[in-house]
């Protein structure tokens, strides 16, 4: 797909596609101290989340959309589902 192609049932023009088969699931808790380090990486630099108070995301505006997590965060957030999945 090329940078300027527009999917035809929206107004995106990146998406995001696991394995076949894949679950999503919303059983897994991330501990509070993770999610203060979590950090994703763009073109303008790194950033962590924003409104995290006291280990708890107070507002969602910050995971609303799709961004790409930073190696080490993948690494954390992967370590805790494969964890949880045992």
């Amino acid at each position: 797909m090329g940078a300027s192609t527009v999917l035809p049932w929206g107004c995106v023009t990146e998406v995001l596609l696991g394995p076949p088969g894949s679950a999503l699931g919303f059983d897994v808790a991330v501990p509070a101290d993770l999610l203060g380090r979590l950090t994703y990486s763009s073109r303008r630099g790194e950033r962590t989340l924003k409104y995290v108070v006291d280990g708890e995301l107070v507002r969602s505006v910050s995971v609303q959309g799709v961004y790409r997590l930073a190696a080490d965060s993948a690494a954390e957030l992967r370590r805790l589902v494969l964890e949880d999945s045992r």
